[in-house]
C-alpha cells in the first residue's frame, strides 16, 4: 500500500486514522515546526481582533483577553474552534481561503481598524490583501521555526499543512520523482511553485477531511499500487 507523510500530529478525531484502519496505508504524521510563545506587553487599540490560526488564538489567550468592545474575526474553522474553547465566538469567520476571506471581511468593515494576531513567520496574507485602504496593525504572539533535525521514512504522498512545514521538509529532503505533493491553501501552493514543484494538488477546503479526499481521489485516478 502507498506510504503517506502528513505534516501535522493527528488528533483522535482526525479522519486520517481511516487510512490506517480502513485502507491499511502506512502513515507518518508529525509537525516539522517548533512553537514558542512571544511575550506581548501591550495590545494596541483596534476595533477588530483577527486570528489566523488556532495556535494564534491559544497563544494570545495565554497572555491576554480581548477588550470588551472588540469584535473578533477568524480566518477559518480551526481558529473558530479554538476561540470557542476559550468561551468566545467570532463576529466574522472566513472560509480558510485568504483571498475569499479578505474580500468578505473588507465588505463588512466600516472604516474600522483591525489588529492581526499572528506568528513571527506569518505571511500576513489577509492583511496584505486588505492593503492600505484598511487601517491595520499586527502583533506576534508566537514564534514558529522549522525543525532542523528530524528523520522521516520515504513516502509516496507528501501532505503539507503550511508553507513553513514544506520549507522545513525541503531543506532536509529533495522531492523525488514520482512523489505526490498535496497542500492546504493558496500560500502553500505558492511555496510549491517557488520550489519548482511541477505537479501538486491543493485541497478544496482547508481541512483534514478535504486533504484526505484529495489524496484518495488522486490514488483512485492513478493508483500507485498498480504501477
Amino acid at each position: 500500500m502507498p506510504r503517506v507523510f502528513l505534516s501535522r500530529k493527528l488528533k483522535p478525531t482526525s479522519p486520517f486514522h481511516q487510512l490506517r484502519k480502513d485502507e491499511g496505508w502506512e502513515l507518518e504524521a508529525k509537525s516539522l515546526l517548533q512553537f514558542t510563545p512571544v511575550i506581548v506587553a501591550e495590545i494596541p487599540v483596534a476595533d477588530w481582533l483577527f486570528f489566523y490560526s488556532a495556535m494564534g488564538v491559544d497563544m494570545f489567550f495565554m497572555q491576554k483577553q480581548p477588550r470588551p468592545e472588540q469584535k473578533l474575526a477568524c480566518l477559518g474553522n480551526g481558529a473558530v474552534r479554538a476561540l470557542e474553547k476559550h468561551g468566545f465566538f467570532p463576529d466574522f469567520k472566513g472560509d480558510g481561503n485568504p483571498i475569499a476571506t479578505a474580500e468578505a471581511f473588507r465588505k463588512i468593515l466600516q472604516q474600522e481598524s483591525v489588529l492581526f494576531v499572528q506568528a513571527r513567520q506569518s505571511r500576513a496574507s489577509v492583511a496584505t490583501m486588505l492593503g492600505a485602504e484598511v487601517a491595520h496593525q499586527s502583533i506576534v504572539v508566537y514564534d514558529n521555526q522549522p525543525l532542523t533535525s528530524f528523520e522521516l521514512a520515504p513516502a509516496d504522498y507528501l501532505i503539507f499543512t503550511s508553507p513553513l512545514n514544506f520549507q522545513a521538509y525541503h531543506q532536509r529532503y529533495s522531492i523525488q520523482p514520482g512523489q505526490r505533493i498535496i497542500g492546504i491553501g493558496h500560500t502553500t501552493a505558492e511555496t510549491f511553485s517557488e520550489a519548482n514543484v511541477k505537479e501538486y494538488r491543493i485541497a478544496h477546503q482547508p481541512s483534514e477531511a478535504s486533504l484526505l479526499a484529495c489524496l484518495l481521489t488522486w490514488e483512485q485516478m492513478d493508483p500507485l499500487t498498480k504501477k
